[in-house]
């Protein structure tokens, strides 16, 4: 299980839904979430991207050795990296921005199973 707490993924879910674009659950250099668009007015990184990220508790490569965050996340996700498309308009989205529950993160080998639980990592 994965679990994205919701006072990281509001913010992400927010602009989403002001940017009118999808919601993108990625797995490669970690596992987070972040809107297919960005805000104009985000300030640059130093590579010329400007994304708001919500990192999946325990699979942030800036916060966890390597070794940690990838075993967790192929344990749930398998080896491969991949993107998974929401729709931001999602209606368990609604629970995280309005209630601020937490939204959890289940992947067996055909599906992935979202849910929404009142906890905060």
């Amino acid at each position: 299980m994965i679990l994205f707490p919701a006072s990281e993924l509001r913010p992400v879910l927010v602009e989403a839904r002001t940017l009118a674009c999808r919601v993108i659950l990625v797995k490669d250099h970690g596992v987070y979430m972040m809107s297919e668009k960005s805000s104009p007015s985000r300030v640059t990184s130093r590579n010329g991207e400007s994304r708001l990220i919500a990192y999946a508790v325990g699979c942030s490569p800036e916060t966890v050795p390597f070794d940690e965050w990838w075993s967790l996340a192929c344990t749930e996700f398998g080896g491969d990296d991949f993107a998974e498309y929401f729709d931001h308009d999602a209606a368990i989205f609604d629970r995280v921005i309005d209630d601020g529950w937490s939204l959890e993160i289940r992947a067996d080998e055909h599906h992935l199973y979202l849910d929404v639980v009142l906890r905060d990592a």
